[in-house]
């Protein structure tokens, strides 16, 4: 959670390998790993989803075509090297293969070795004057590793999207100059961290995992002078951000914590990082309807509420710090799925209100300046999410309050 972030045949012999290696690419299974649901940003709604992909065949099978498209409509392609770009694949153990491999610059083909799999990555923008789709379509054509000429096999799916609105949410801060660091985008760290199931024995179960990041935004603050950091920047208390009271985004109660992990010394993340130490000090709260906001990176000994107690929208529950996986004191927050920070899939959400001042760039870690920041006068928002480097006013103009008074209207559906 960082604020910032693989001999020619004789003839007697040809059409047996052909053969098998078509068998084997039938063997190529795949489904969307979670439930299609839109969530809206600033540049029109968006279907952000995984694409899993399983080998099921005796032999290696190359990803050589992937298609995505809704009542026969292409809506998006990968081939040759936006096929690497946008895929992580893994072995039988579910470990990752690397692309490019070690020592390389350059991605190579994707492929799937038996037992392994792949993970496809989507970040689909809609139209918002057109209707939202009922079923997405994809498809993927492979052909066998060792020879790549072969016929291709095609696997596809059909997924339902889900029309629901997204979950609705106030910010989790009050004051001005607040950075959305790594919101949801096609590339970013968040949406491409995967955690895997694991067995008793703690062996990562393959094609088992979750994406409980996949809409999650590191918060940090930012000036007028573009600073995120003033004075020494391996002192906590140097940072805009450390010290900020964090405060409920709705009505809920709190569900799961976690209280006195140290904090770290910026502008490192610590050594040897776990995945269970990850969020640092945290808070789970149960907003309704089976989701849950997650307050990460808190500091130690400044959680104000206790578990089961139920606490008010805006109401003060921890304060900000620089605690778990981080190298700067930064607020992760996401909604999820379940009262559990790893096993849980992130789910849409958005802000009710909150008012756009500007976008921040070049996160530069040796001066603790942004390299770019474009500010504006207030411009007022509303159930949406921001956009990664939006600077936002989380205290509204009592003009832009009247303004957002009005029953929210979502996109035409």
């Amino acid at each position: 959670m960082p604020p910032n972030a693989p001999p020619a045949l004789p003839f007697s012999l040809l059409g047996l390998a052909l053969a098998a290696a078509a068998a084997h690419a039938g063997d190529l299974t795949l489904k969307v790993h979670d439930r299609l649901a839109v969530l809206p940003t600033p540049s029109g709604r968006v279907l952000v989803h995984e694409l899993d992909l399983r080998n099921a065949g005796a032999a290696c099978a190359r990803i050589v075509d992937v298609r995505l498209s809704s009542a026969g409509q292409l809506l998006r392609r990968y081939q040759a090297g936006a096929i690497a770009a946008n895929t992580l694949a893994y072995d039988a153990r579910m470990n990752p293969l690397p692309n490019p491999a070690p020592g390389q610059a350059t991605p190579h083909a994707v492929e799937l070795p038996p037992g392994g799999g792949a993970v496809v990555y989507f970040f689909l923008v809609l139209d918002n004057n057109l209707p939202l789709p009922d079923r997405l379509h994809h498809e993927v054509d492979s052909t066998a590793c060792s020879n790549a000429a072969s016929a291709r096999s095609t696997a596809s799916t059909d997924t339902p999207v889900s029309h629901a609105a997204p979950v609705m949410v106030g910010l989790p801060f009050r004051g001005t100059g607040w950075v959305a660091g790594d919101s949801a985008n096609d590339f970013g760290v968040h949406r491409r961290t995967l955690i895997p199931e694991r067995d008793a024995a703690g062996n990562a179960i393959v094609g088992v995992y979750h994406a409980p990041e996949r809409y999650a935004i590191d918060w940090v603050k930012v000036d007028a002078d573009a600073h995120r950091a003033i004075g020494p920047l391996d002192r906590n208390a140097s940072y805009l951000a450390w010290g900020e009271e964090i405060i409920a985004v709705a009505d809920g109660t709190i569900t799961n914590l976690r209280d006195g992990m140290a904090e770290g010394t910026p502008p490192n993340n610590p050594p040897n990082p776990t995945v269970e130490m990850a969020a640092g000090n945290y808070l789970m709260q149960d907003i309704g309807g089976g989701h849950y906001a997650f307050y990460a990176h808190l500091q130690p000994g400044s959680l104000r509420v206790r578990l089961g107690e139920r606490v008010r929208r805006g109401q003060v529950i921890a304060l900000l710090g620089n605690s778990g996986n981080s190298s700067e004191a930064h607020l992760h927050f996401h909604v999820s799925d379940a009262n559990d920070p790893l096993m849980s899939e992130g789910v849409p959400y958005v802000f009710d209100r909150y008012a756009l001042t500007g976008l921040a760039g070049g996160f530069d870690d040796a001066n603790g300046l942004f390299d770019d920041l474009a500010l504006h006068a207030p411009s007022p928002r509303f159930a949406l999410i921001p956009a990664s480097y939006a600077v936002l006013d989380a205290d509204a103009a009592p003009s832009a309050v009247a303004a957002w008074a009005f029953p929210i209207q979502y996109p035409s559906q």
